[in-house]
């Protein structure tokens, strides 16, 4: 976890991969580069464009079985698929890999929000990320100011 004068009330995170299905995306480390934030103010996560572009091609190729849907009119989800007469849905496993060997194995509600993928791309790659409270919701985020460090514990919290 890293502090920064410029914006002291944030807590900075340095996501290093993204996995679906159990397996590492080819982003490379460098487009993580600017690193992101913690916010429970933010929704949805935002990522570097070419790791939001990566991680939203792996989940189609894994979201074959369920037709594509229209987003929603100005909204910022664009990867969204049609349940309809679904009794079940799956979907592939998305894993957020950070410096310092913490791991977030996200729930579908971390994944998936109103039928959509719940990631959005930033601007460019060198926009600061941000990871939003959907995919913190179903984990107890600890933070360890005087050690400079954050970390993740599974619940079952909402």
């Amino acid at each position: 976890m890293l502090r920064s004068k410029q914006l002291p009330t944030f807590y900075f995170v340095q996501l290093e991969a993204i996995r679906v299905g159990g397996k590492q995306l080819n982003i490379p480390t460098s487009v993580f580069s600017a690193g992101s934030i913690m916010d429970s103010g933010t929704i949805i996560t935002r990522l570097p464009r070419t790791a939001y572009s990566a991680l939203s091609s792996a989940f189609k190729a894994g979201m074959k079985q369920y037709p594509p849907a229209q987003p929603r009119a100005r909204g910022i989800l664009d990867t969204c698929f049609d349940f309809s007469g679904q009794s079940t849905v799956n979907i592939p496993s998305v894993t957020l890999v950070f410096s310092g060997g913490a791991v977030i194995d996200l729930a579908f509600n971390g994944i998936i929000l109103d039928n959509c993928l719940a990631f959005a791309a930033n601007r460019d790659d060198s926009s600061l990320g941000t990871i939003g409270n959907v995919q913190q919701q179903t984990f107890e985020v600890l933070y360890d100011v005087g050690g400079g460090v954050v970390g993740f514990k599974a619940g079952t919290y909402v």
